[in-house]
């Protein structure tokens, strides 16, 4: 009878164990179940915001943005060089350090970029390329899962020789068509290289522009990047 006891005492134990593990797992199920529509909720009232990010050496790069900020409702992030490019000696280290892709230093080197979608980055052209500070700066950063659109401007336009026929053109017209094209994609992997999804590329024509023109250009491609 003791064995049989026992036996009885050992089986209500192992059931009552199994029940309560039972009810634990429906109560964790009912909590998930209630907890998932306020989460859902939190997230939709989750509105993200637009993230400039600039340099700029003569400060039409800033106009664009400033321009950009106010109808994006969006943050502003100015990639300062630590590198003096003041008057002409700035140009010629600018050009050189274009030419032989040369890191500069830079302030802030490393963001947190997780609270923005998407990513805007606006640069002057360097010799056909991004300019130095801003390659840096992407070099050093990663952008995993954000739509990611370059913005640059120039004293001319870098779409001039795209009308060109490869059958017509002179060769240093084809050499510049494909000179340019390859820059272009040379900026796109680099934003892919960094995790980024590269959405577009908006450029303006600056040179001899008044404050006004660049700022009537830069509000033609808005609704675009909306």
């Amino acid at each position: 009878m003791g064995n049989i006891s026992s036996i009885k005492d050992k089986n209500d134990y192992t059931l009552s164990a199994k029940n309560n593990v039972c009810k634990r797992s429906v109560l964790f199920l009912l909590t998930i179940f209630l907890l998932i529509p306020g989460y859902a909720s939190a997230q939709e009232g989750i509105v993200e915001k637009t993230l400039i990010i600039y340099y700029s050496r003569t400060g039409k790069t800033r106009l664009i943005c400033e321009t950009l900020q106010k109808h994006l409702n969006a943050d502003l992030l100015e990639i300062k060089d630590l590198k003096d490019r003041e008057e002409t000696w700035g140009y010629v280290t600018a050009a050189f350090d274009a030419i032989f892709n040369r890191h500069t230093p830079i302030e802030p080197g490393k963001i947190d970029s997780s609270p923005y979608h998407p990513v805007i980055v606006a640069s002057p052209i360097w010799n056909w390329k991004i300019s130095t500070p801003i390659h840096t700066f992407l070099d050093a950063n990663r952008f995993e899962g954000k739509k990611v659109v370059l913005i640059t401007n120039g004293n001319i336009h870098i779409m001039k020789y795209e009308h060109y026929s490869d059958e017509t053109a002179s060769f240093i017209q084809r050499f510049l068509k494909d000179y340019i094209r390859g820059k272009k994609k040379t900026a796109q992997s680099i934003f892919m290289n960094g995790g980024g999804e590269y959405v577009g590329h908006y450029h303006l024509e600056t040179q001899e522009k008044t404050d006004e023109e660049i700022i009537e250009d830069t509000l033609k491609f808005i609704d675009g990047l909306k």
